[in-house]
């Protein structure tokens, strides 16, 4: 009776995350030019974008070592390329399985059968990693407001950047709060945070090169940060819908052109999928996580 509750309670979560998903894309439709948006699209650039994926994919296998980083304190010490190749896997069922166990749950999963460790612990760890990569977010937001995008109408903006240290000592309190074991990562994983989300930062900008756009960079920016903070809001399919609503709305404020605004929120949607497809071989045979041919122990 209680798994019939619980297949049910995620089943109507799935829905109802679907429903948030397509009304956002219904908002979207709405407020563009579809022809034009299309058209915008197809005129990109491929040589652009693949150097968007490559600095992407980059940014990617930098993450999987911030949050190896983390597993060492507990202590967990992976071998970098198969902590790589199950941080790929996760990739894969993040975009995959958005309704399901998803990444993140797939890890703890893998990670408590494979090496006997607490759920507790890997859930904190995998949640500050997830933290880490907010935080730091934030802190490009702040320096966009404090000193690029000027026609946001925000009172006293320059001061805005006190904020970055104010959220670099907040997620410092909540490490030492739920994992103190794990400050001694800290900087490492703030250090890694700033050069992943810079390096996502210039992909986005390839994918504005490849759409021909030259202005305005700081205020495409500053939506491509608030745009990642929506998506990472869990009330829509894998952020659908709300990171191309997030650009729509703030183009009306920022002055951007809605239709590049929407391409260039596709089009990293798009290279983050594309870059998650290796994760597909290891879904086929876990055992490959390993580094090994056959694994008799194989979660599938």
């Amino acid at each position: 009776m209680n798994l019939t509750k619980e297949h049910l309670k995620k089943a109507v979560k799935t829905i109802l995350k679907i429903a948030v998903s397509i009304a956002a894309i219904a908002f979207v439709v709405s407020k563009i030019d579809i022809e034009a948006t299309k058209n915008t699209l197809l005129s990109a650039d491929i040589t652009y974008l693949a150097f968007a994926l490559l600095v992407y994919t980059i940014s990617q296998m930098l993450s999987a070592m911030r949050i190896n980083s983390l597993f060492v304190t507990i202590p967990l010490r992976l071998d970098t390329f198969m902590n790589m190749r199950l941080y790929w896997l996760g990739m894969f069922y993040n975009f995959f399985l958005p309704g399901g166990v998803g990444g993140d749950g797939y890890k703890i999963y893998y990670l408590k059968k494979h090496y006997k460790q607490s759920t507790k612990e890997l859930f904190t760890l995998i949640f500050s990693d997830r933290l880490s990569g907010l935080v730091i977010i934030a802190c490009y937001l702040t320096i966009f407001v404090s000193f690029f995008v000027k026609t946001l109408p925000i009172p006293y903006k320059e001061w805005t950047i006190l904020l970055m240290p104010m959220g670099l000592a907040a997620y410092y309190a909540f490490l030492w709060i739920f994992k103190r074991s794990a400050l001694q990562a800290y900087w490492k994983v703030v250090g890694y945070s700033f050069i992943v989300q810079g390096l996502q930062m210039c992909a986005a900008c390839l994918i504005l090169f490849s759409l021909g756009e030259n202005a305005n960079f700081d205020s495409y920016m500053f939506l491509f940060f608030m745009s990642s903070i929506a998506s990472a809001i869990p009330i829509s399919m894998g952020g659908i819908g709300l990171r191309e609503m997030t650009f729509v709305i703030g183009s009306q404020y920022l002055g951007t052109q809605e239709g590049v605004a929407v391409s260039l929120s596709i089009l990293f949607y798009l290279v983050s999928l594309i870059s998650s497809l290796p994760g597909a071989i290891f879904a086929l045979k876990t055992s490959l996580i390993e580094g090994k041919k056959d694994n008799p122990t194989d979660v599938n």
